[in-house]
């Protein structure tokens, strides 16, 4: 799978609630990610993004393979389009106030050709990194 995704803009479909909301799969054991989700959730004032540890989910639970999971991080919109590592912290930050413009900015060259090696990298030491 590649994480190379076309932005999808602000588009994303709405719960049975009436709210936009992303799926985040994530990783609950590592302590990156943990603080990743906690920064998020302090700014998701609407609740945009609801987070699921991959760890603790069972297998139906997940949209993919659990072997994809445990490599990157995933996002699916309710209209069911995933977008993965680079390309899905882009379209959580295009969720949260007042991070909109990055998640543009991340959409340009340079941000947009480095972005996805850079992701790849963390990804695959996350566990060694030191975390808050």
């Amino acid at each position: 799978m590649s994480s190379t995704i076309t932005w999808v803009g602000d588009f994303v479909g709405e719960n049975t609630n009436g709210l936009r909301q992303l799926k985040v799969w994530m990783d609950g054991d590592c302590a990156l990610c943990q603080t990743s989700q906690k920064w998020c959730e302090l700014r998701d004032r609407d609740g945009r993004v609801r987070f699921i540890d991959i760890r603790r989910a069972d297998e139906d639970e997940l949209p993919l393979t659990r072997s994809y999971h445990e490599t990157s991080m995933w996002v699916e919109d309710n209209d069911g389009t995933l977008l993965e590592g680079f390309a899905a912290w882009r379209r959580i930050l295009a969720e949260l106030p007042g991070w909109r413009w990055l998640a543009r900015l991340a959409s340009l060259p340079p941000l947009s050709l480095i972005g996805p090696t850079l992701y790849r990298l963390v990804a695959a030491h996350r566990h060694r990194l030191p975390s808050r």
